[in-house]
Protein backbone atom coordinates (compact mmCIF):
# COMPACT_ATOMS: atom_id res chain seq x y z
CA UNK A 1 0.00 0.00 0.00
CA UNK A 2 1.24 3.49 -0.88
CA UNK A 3 1.16 6.17 1.78
CA UNK A 4 -0.32 9.77 0.58
CA UNK A 5 -0.06 12.64 2.52
CA UNK A 6 -2.91 12.10 4.74
CA UNK A 7 -1.87 8.95 5.96
CA UNK A 8 1.77 11.01 7.00
CA UNK A 9 -0.34 13.57 8.14
CA UNK A 10 -2.27 10.67 10.87
CA UNK A 11 0.94 9.05 11.64
CA UNK A 12 2.36 12.27 12.90
CA UNK A 13 -0.75 13.58 14.76
CA UNK A 14 -0.75 10.46 16.59
CA UNK A 15 3.09 10.87 17.15
CA UNK A 16 2.55 14.57 18.44
CA UNK A 17 -0.76 13.28 21.09
CA UNK A 18 1.88 10.78 22.10
CA UNK A 19 3.90 13.33 22.92
CA UNK A 20 7.00 12.89 20.81
CA UNK A 21 9.07 16.27 20.21
CA UNK A 22 9.84 17.30 16.24
CA UNK A 23 13.15 15.25 16.05
CA UNK A 24 12.03 12.07 17.91
CA UNK A 25 8.43 12.26 15.37
CA UNK A 26 10.62 12.54 12.29
CA UNK A 27 13.74 10.13 13.21
CA UNK A 28 10.72 7.70 13.80
CA UNK A 29 8.83 8.29 10.41
CA UNK A 30 12.29 8.15 8.30
CA UNK A 31 13.78 4.56 10.48
CA UNK A 32 10.23 3.51 9.31
CA UNK A 33 9.83 4.60 5.47
CA UNK A 34 13.32 6.19 4.72
CA UNK A 35 13.17 8.31 1.23
CA UNK A 36 9.21 8.14 1.08
CA UNK A 37 8.90 9.90 4.53
CA UNK A 38 8.03 13.65 4.74
CA UNK A 39 10.66 16.04 5.34
CA UNK A 40 11.83 17.43 8.70
CA UNK A 41 10.05 21.32 7.56
CA UNK A 42 6.95 19.30 7.03
CA UNK A 43 6.49 17.62 10.32
CA UNK A 44 7.50 20.66 12.29
CA UNK A 45 4.61 22.47 9.99
CA UNK A 46 2.25 20.31 11.00
CA UNK A 47 3.41 20.13 14.85
CA UNK A 48 3.09 23.55 14.51
CA UNK A 49 -0.48 23.36 12.90
CA UNK A 50 -1.35 21.19 15.97
CA UNK A 51 -0.44 23.21 19.00
CA UNK A 52 -2.31 25.64 16.99
CA UNK A 53 -5.79 23.59 17.60
CA UNK A 54 -6.48 21.91 14.09
CA UNK A 55 -7.35 18.58 14.40
CA UNK A 56 -8.07 17.46 10.63
CA UNK A 57 -5.46 16.50 8.35
CA UNK A 58 -7.26 17.14 5.30
CA UNK A 59 -5.94 19.83 2.79
CA UNK A 60 -8.30 22.92 3.33
CA UNK A 61 -9.74 24.57 0.21
CA UNK A 62 -7.51 26.86 -1.41
CA UNK A 63 -8.34 29.69 -3.98
CA UNK A 64 -7.47 29.48 -7.57
CA UNK A 65 -9.29 27.40 -10.38
CA UNK A 66 -11.95 25.21 -9.21
CA UNK A 67 -11.44 21.48 -9.25
CA UNK A 68 -15.08 21.36 -10.67
CA UNK A 69 -13.90 23.03 -14.01
CA UNK A 70 -10.94 20.77 -14.86
CA UNK A 71 -12.92 17.73 -15.53
CA UNK A 72 -13.54 15.73 -19.08
CA UNK A 73 -16.95 16.29 -18.96
CA UNK A 74 -16.52 19.78 -18.10
CA UNK A 75 -13.92 20.86 -21.00
CA UNK A 76 -15.72 18.49 -23.76
CA UNK A 77 -18.87 20.70 -22.78
CA UNK A 78 -17.32 23.86 -23.28
CA UNK A 79 -15.71 23.24 -26.44
CA UNK A 80 -19.13 21.75 -28.24
CA UNK A 81 -20.87 25.25 -26.62
CA UNK A 82 -17.65 26.86 -28.56
CA UNK A 83 -18.24 24.78 -31.60
CA UNK A 84 -21.53 25.87 -31.77
CA UNK A 85 -21.13 29.35 -31.60
CA UNK A 86 -18.12 30.75 -31.77
CA UNK A 87 -19.62 34.31 -30.13
CA UNK A 88 -20.60 32.80 -26.83
CA UNK A 89 -18.95 34.65 -23.83
CA UNK A 90 -17.54 32.99 -20.73
CA UNK A 91 -20.65 34.21 -18.74
CA UNK A 92 -22.93 32.79 -21.21
CA UNK A 93 -20.61 29.22 -20.72
CA UNK A 94 -20.79 29.63 -16.75
CA UNK A 95 -24.55 30.31 -16.93
CA UNK A 96 -24.82 26.97 -18.57
CA UNK A 97 -22.74 25.01 -16.89
CA UNK A 98 -23.10 26.39 -13.68
CA UNK A 99 -19.10 27.08 -13.65
CA UNK A 100 -17.31 30.01 -11.48
CA UNK A 101 -14.72 32.27 -12.89
CA UNK A 102 -14.22 29.99 -16.25
CA UNK A 103 -12.01 33.32 -17.67
CA UNK A 104 -9.45 31.76 -15.26
CA UNK A 105 -9.26 28.47 -16.15
CA UNK A 106 -8.85 29.12 -19.81
CA UNK A 107 -5.25 30.71 -20.58
CA UNK A 108 -4.59 33.59 -22.60
CA UNK A 109 -3.06 34.05 -25.82
CA UNK A 110 0.34 35.41 -25.49
CA UNK A 111 0.58 38.66 -27.19
CA UNK A 112 3.98 40.46 -28.84
CA UNK A 113 5.05 41.94 -25.80
CA UNK A 114 4.50 39.36 -23.72
CA UNK A 115 6.56 37.35 -25.96
CA UNK A 116 9.02 39.79 -25.96
CA UNK A 117 9.60 40.93 -22.32
CA UNK A 118 12.12 37.22 -21.55
CA UNK A 119 14.03 39.04 -24.35
CA UNK A 120 14.17 42.23 -23.13
CA UNK A 121 16.85 41.69 -20.39
CA UNK A 122 18.77 39.71 -22.61
CA UNK A 123 18.80 42.09 -25.64
CA UNK A 124 19.66 45.20 -22.79
CA UNK A 125 22.81 43.70 -21.75
CA UNK A 126 24.06 42.58 -25.17
CA UNK A 127 23.21 46.21 -27.01
CA UNK A 128 20.15 44.92 -29.39
CA UNK A 129 17.60 46.71 -29.77
CA UNK A 130 14.27 44.34 -30.01
CA UNK A 131 10.84 46.22 -31.74
CA UNK A 132 12.32 50.06 -30.87
CA UNK A 133 11.34 48.67 -26.93
CA UNK A 134 14.73 49.37 -26.48
CA UNK A 135 15.69 53.51 -25.69
CA UNK A 136 19.66 52.73 -26.47
CA UNK A 137 21.03 50.65 -28.94
CA UNK A 138 25.09 49.29 -29.10
CA UNK A 139 25.95 50.61 -25.27
CA UNK A 140 27.58 48.47 -22.85
CA UNK A 141 25.99 48.39 -19.52
CA UNK A 142 27.29 50.41 -16.88
CA UNK A 143 28.77 47.61 -14.16
CA UNK A 144 31.23 46.53 -17.47
CA UNK A 145 32.52 49.90 -18.23
CA UNK A 146 34.87 49.62 -15.38
CA UNK A 147 36.53 46.42 -16.61
CA UNK A 148 35.96 47.53 -20.32
CA UNK A 149 37.63 50.49 -20.21
CA UNK A 150 35.64 53.64 -21.93
CA UNK A 151 34.25 53.60 -25.43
Amino acid sequence: MELNREHFRAIIFHNFRRGLSRQECFDELNSLYSDKAPSYSTVKNWYNEFNRGRCSIQDESRAGRPKSVVVPEKINAVRELIKQDRHVTYREIEASLDIRKLFRSIPKPLNNSKKCTKYDKFSVWNGIQINNAMPFQNTTPPTFEKHLGKR
